[in-house]
């Protein structure tokens, strides 16, 4: 949203200015014609476009994105009167205001809805499926260069986590639009838990040491806009079953060689408990990123909760020292404290803001 804004307050000073200066010298006239005529009109339509496609319904943004296509129309069709406007003043009083304030209303009406549209909107919409979420007990004290500022970590009876999470995400839609390619794919995340203290009560999040995924997009979206840890790496998945049972694997490829995580479990699904330690694994709402010493991110994601299916057999294949760097090597010859294995549902990841 932010580049948006910028964009469009760029354009409009560009105009103006244009404007300005040529009060003073007739060659910056075709400066603001072009900005005004062209350059502003297929920027706004880019953007009213992909925006109708990702949300339809939207009334502000169908009587946006028209306003602008009846203004191509008028405006262009105008030109054929130009001869007509020399002769004229009148018809070329008309046919200035249609060129330049007509752009120019649109162009303050797309800043409000800029404004509106981040606010209530999500940022990301997708579907978090079958969730493999292997849990080791760590000593918090490694993941404190991790920790973003106002957070602190959280434990569970006395104990702290990070995970190794594989999952599918499917279904993704960035700001209500698909991305050709990047709908369906593999993640696999290192994670640990923290919460945050705010409004007299206590906010339980996520901190992600790293995400892999298979999709560059993705990677150049969440790092630039989120300021968060992705790395594109080949990826593959894979689904069996027979009648008693089903097999989830995730696999990821790091200095040519693949890492995999494979877990079986029953079909039957059931309610993750209340105060359980699958519940504290997967019932945390709130993201958070560090991004300086003093400067964090958060973000809510939000979904219902949870069922899980009962893990029976797993087998972790995982070089963390490649993957994750040297002081997660340990966990390569460490037991899982749990296993568990998630559904998973519908999700969405809204706009992040900053706290300090």
């Amino acid at each position: 949203m932010k580049i948006l804004n910028f964009l469009n307050l760029s354009l409009i000073v560009g105009i103006l200015a244009n404007l300005l200066l040529g009060l003073l010298d007739d060659s910056y006239f075709p400066n603001a014609l072009m900005l005004t005529l062209f350059i502003m009109p297929l920027f706004q339509l880019f953007v009213g476009l992909v925006w109708l496609i990702g949300y339809k319904e939207n009334k502000r943004i169908q009587f946006y994105f028209y306003a602008v296509i009846t203004y191509f129309f008028v405006s262009y069709s105008s030109v054929l009167w130009w001869d007509a406007a020399e002769k004229t003043n009148f018809l070329k009083i008309i046919l200035g205001f249609l060129f330049f304030a007509t752009p120019l209303s649109l162009s303050i009406y797309f800043t409000v809805i800029l404004h509106l549209f981040s606010k209530e909107f999500s940022f990301m919409k997708a579907e978090w499926k079958n969730l493999i979420l292997i849990n080791y007990e760590i000593d918090q004290e490694l993941l404190k260069n991790y920790l973003p500022k106002g957070t602190e970590i959280e434990l569970y009876n006395g104990k702290c986590y990070v995970s190794l999470v594989g999952f599918m995400f499917n279904n993704v839609k960035i700001l209500g639009v698909k991305i050709p390619f990047h709908v369906n794919f593999e993640e696999v995340n290192l994670r640990f838990y923290v919460k945050r203290f705010e409004d007299g009560k206590w906010k339980r999040g996520v901190v992600f040491i790293k995400e892999i995924v298979p999709k560059p997009a993705l990677t150049f979206v969440a790092n630039t806009v989120y300021k968060e840890h992705y790395q594109t790496l080949p990826m593959i998945h894979s689904v069996t079953q027979n009648d008693q049972s089903i097999n989830y694997a995730y696999e990821w490829k790091t200095n040519g060689k693949w890492n995999s995580i494979l877990i079986e479990a029953e079909k039957t699904a059931v309610d993750i408990a209340i105060d359980s330690e699958a519940e504290f694994i997967t019932e945390h709402y709130y993201g958070y990123t560090k991004i300086t010493e003093t400067k964090t991110f958060e973000y809510e994601v939000k979904h219902p909760r949870w069922q899980q299916q009962k893990v029976i057999n797993h087998k972790i294949d995982v070089d963390f020292k490649t993957t994750y760097g040297s002081e997660f090597d340990f966990l390569k010859n460490s037991s899982p404290t749990s296993i568990i294995f998630a559904i998973g549902s519908d999700i969405s990841v809204e706009n992040k803001r900053e706290i300090i």
